[in-house]
């Protein structure tokens, strides 16, 4: 009790100027001690987990993205699928083209022509190699009326058969008083190249057209 009474006397003693100086060396000596242990430490790492954060919500929308991607590329492969069902309905495998051309063969007899010419010509594979174009030349007889319905038929067939080369002349009168014409032309149809393992083919570039 005495010691602490004279550290007391001692400290009263020593000029107020100084014990002012004293005290606030002290408080900043702790303000700097807790800054170099405690503020500067804690703001370092305060720093490394922002980036992580940023880094973690980046990392996010990019698979954000991925997954909207993701499920736009599924419905385009979707939607290529069907079209290649739809394409292959057009276009006959190797098995199926001899029912095709008699099915053209009949249309012309349907269509009330005469058919003078059906000449098979030599197949002609397509450089992709997934097809072959196969053109048939023919000759035709009959009226004006009959070519169009010939045409307009071969037009709505599911298979894809073009009418190309179209050639008239020669018009005269036939025995029941209406106008026929010879009809020169190339019916071109195309065979799938079926291949080991899938079993199937791709539709040819070329639109059903008439010309």
């Amino acid at each position: 009790m005495m010691a602490t009474t004279a550290i007391l006397d001692r400290i009263q003693k020593v000029p107020s100027k100084t014990r002012s100086t004293v005290f606030f060396a002290g408080i900043g000596a702790m303000i700097v001690l807790f800054i170099w242990q405690v503020h500067i430490p804690m703001t370092g790492e305060i720093k490394k987990l922002d980036t992580e954060i940023a880094g973690l919500q980046a990392k996010i929308q990019e698979n954000d993205a991925k997954i909207r991607k993701l499920a736009e590329l599924k419905e385009e492969v979707k939607a290529l699928q069907e079209r290649l069902k739809i394409m292959q309905k057009q276009l006959p495998a190797e098995t199926e083209v001899s029912d095709l051309l008699r099915q053209i063969q009949g249309l012309v007899n349907k269509s009330g022509l005469t058919l003078k010419l059906w000449r098979p010509e030599a197949r002609r594979a397509h450089p992709s190699g997934m097809y072959e174009e196969i053109p048939i030349t023919m000759k035709l007889v009959g009226g004006y009326h009959n070519v169009a319905v010939l045409f307009d038929t071969v037009g709505k067939l599911t298979r894809i058969v073009n009418l190309l080369n179209v050639k008239m002349d020669n018009a005269k009168v036939g025995r029941g008083g209406e106008m026929d014409i010879n009809v020169d032309c190339t019916a071109m149809t195309f065979s799938a190249v079926e291949r080991k393992g899938d079993g199937a083919g791709a539709a040819p570039a070329a639109a059903k057209q008439v010309r």
